[in-house]
């Protein structure tokens, strides 16, 4: 199987039945009290034709005590098929809210709990995920659905047993309903196969929409005047991914029509004949007429339950499953715990990297010792594979080949949960948690996430405790300007609050900070690593033996790293302290002189 490949979705029963055992596992109780009253109400539901059968016959006969009972009879249908299905429904959507949340955590639970993320970024991954994420909240109406279908079933059972009275042959009405549920299943199969193979045009027309509607970019589409062209490209995307699907339930329209078509012509070959053949000639047309336009209507209950049951319930089923699986398998086999301090380092043996779905490694035979208790950095031109090496050493991604090792123990062997508890960091690509200032910086150490005295040593270290300081309620204040009394931060604000969120660790054995002050001037950064650089060496962070990797494009920063290395090309080309590589004249010293030089001629 090629990396765009994916595994094929688990059969179609057995991802039933686990989506009806996560949803009996939500409330047992709700489930058997929605079974019994949508049941109960199909018998007063379907029965309903015999009774207005009863009431026209005593109209026609002029009978006063008939007719009074058949008002009774059918206000007692009418009454109890509506109290039952009120229940129902009421249960039903108790029900449905309570497993929306159970299905909704479940998905994400999934998807954060596999070590990787490769699945966030694999485009056949991505729409698959796409279209269980947009459905999910129709799994939890799975069990309603189904009650509900059966019920449909069972109202047209006792239809048909209703025409049998009259004659038994008006059983076979029931046959011709079934060439539009053959081709209700059929078209709705066509359908979900168009719809999947569109996933990505509107992954990106819904893309596009939040582009059109979000704040971040609304400043840069009306100075740069692009929101024409952003309605334009969703438009576009959208018609890509519509059209076919259009075109695919027009085709189903067509097929069910002539599909009800043919029923329709048995319904009334059905009353023709019970008109020319019965004994009691009225009644038996009452009764045939009645049964057989509620037998009509249960038929297209039954295909549209059907329809959306085979192209959203069970599709959505078969996507859980598969998520599911994926979850598993690429659940880790550890075999170790992360280690409590590091004595050599962590190593890279002949470490080879390619992103899934492509053939050009980033990373190419890279074979280097990371030192414990150094600080690291990183530098090279953009795309050298300075971020990916990131990833890698933080497990979201594993060597394509080659291994990494904490002091000989494979990390990929090692419990990513224990790992990820011994990392740390600040990524160029910083997310802007709008909570509480204290909340946003506190969950880099979720035990801690609740202690002043912790989030405060952590503002001071990024250099953010002015932040704190400047803002109306301290750190209790609600970041984010779309929240009540909420209050927006600066880009570089925002940076200096995730650097203090990568400081909250006390004891990491692997600190990485990759670009993490690109939106403060070269000062602020410089003051800052110098700081940090002191801390790793000599506080408590020392103990462990913890590796600091900084990765930076200002060379004024990080030659005061006890050890740079150079990426060129996917290759650790150079390696050593500042002054080895001035005095080797290679690619660093080149590239050190060049920004020097453009820093001396700024100043002038």
């Amino acid at each position: 199987m090629t990396a765009d490949e994916l595994d094929p979705l688990p059969g179609a029963w057995r991802s039933l039945g686990r989506s009806l055992r996560m949803g009996w596992r939500s409330s047992p109780a709700m489930i058997v009290t929605a079974f019994c009253t949508e049941v109960l109400s199909a018998v007063p539901d379907a029965m309903f034709a015999w009774g207005l059968t009863a009431f026209a016959t005593a109209v026609i006969a002029h009978s006063g005590t008939q007719i009074a009972a058949g008002c009774g009879l059918l206000a007692a249908m009418a009454a109890g098929n509506w109290l039952l299905e009120t229940v129902s429904s009421r249960v039903n959507q108790r029900f449905a809210d309570r497993a929306a949340v159970v299905v909704e955590s479940h998905i994400a639970e999934l998807q954060a709990g596999v070590a990787t993320i490769e699945h966030h970024e694999r485009p056949a991954q991505l729409d698959r995920i796409s279209v269980l994420r947009d459905h999910a909240s129709a799994l939890s109406d799975l069990y309603r659905h189904l009650f509900t279908l059966i019920g449909v079933l069972l109202r047209a059972a006792i239809t048909l047993g209703l025409l049998a009275s009259v004659n038994p042959l008006l059983v076979l009405l029931g046959l011709f309903p079934l060439p539009t549920l053959l081709v209700s299943g059929r078209r709705a199969a066509a359908e979900k196969r168009v719809e999947e193979a569109g996933a990505r045009h509107g992954r990106l027309a819904r893309h596009l929409f939040l582009l059109a509607t979000s704040a971040t970019a609304g400043k840069e589409l009306r100075v740069a005047r692009t929101g024409p062209l952003v309605r334009r490209l969703r438009h576009r995307a959208w018609e890509q991914g519509h059209r076919p699907l259009a075109r695919a339930r027009w085709v189903s329209t067509a097929w069910q029509a002539g599909a009800q078509a043919l029923f329709a012509a048995a319904f009334i070959a059905a009353l023709a004949y019970t008109a020319a053949h019965a004994a009691n000639r009225t009644a038996a047309v009452l009764l045939v007429l009645a049964a057989g336009s509620r037998l009509s209507g249960y038929i297209g209950q039954t295909m549209t339950q059907l329809h959306f049951f085979r192209t959203i319930w069970l599709d959505c089923s078969r996507k859980l499953a598969w998520l599911e699986d994926y979850a598993a398998k690429h659940r880790a086999e550890a075999e170790w715990s992360a280690p409590e301090r590091l004595a050599e380092g962590i190593r890279l043996d002949a470490v080879t990297f390619a992103y899934p779905g492509t053939d050009r490694p980033v990373l190419d035979g890279i074979d280097l010792l990371l030192p414990a208790g150094a600080v690291v950095a990183v530098v090279g031109e953009n795309g050298a594979g300075k971020s990916s090496l990131v990833k890698l050493l933080c497990g979201l991604y594993p060597p394509t080949s080659g291994r990494i090792t904490l002091d000989g123990q494979d990390l990929a062997r090692t419990d990513p949960v224990s790992w990820r508890r011994r990392v740390t960091g600040t990524f160029q690509d910083f997310f802007a948690f709008e909570f509480r200032l204290r909340t946003s910086v506190g969950i880099g150490d979720l035990p801690r996430a609740d202690d002043p005295e912790a989030v405060g040593t952590a503002l001071e270290r990024a250099g953010a405790d002015d932040i704190a300081r400047a803002l109306p309620d301290g750190a209790e204040t609600r970041l984010g300007a779309g929240w009540p009394q909420g209050v927006d931060l600066s880009h570089g604000q925002w940076q200096r609050v995730a650097l203090a969120r990568g400081f909250m660790r006390e004891q990491p054995l692997l600190t990485v900070l990759d670009e993490p002050t690109s939106a403060v001037d070269a000062e602020t950064e410089h003051a800052l690593f110098d700081r940090y650089a002191v801390l790793a060496r000599s506080g408590t962070r020392s103990g462990t033996g913890g590796v600091t990797l900084l990765v930076s494009h200002r060379f004024s920063t990080v030659r005061a790293a006890d050890l740079i290395l150079v990426l060129n090309g996917a290759r650790v080309t150079e390696f050593g302290t500042h002054d080895q590589l001035i005095a080797l004249g290679g690619h660093y010293a080149q590239l050190y002189g060049i920004q020097a030089e453009a820093y001396r001629t700024g100043l002038r």
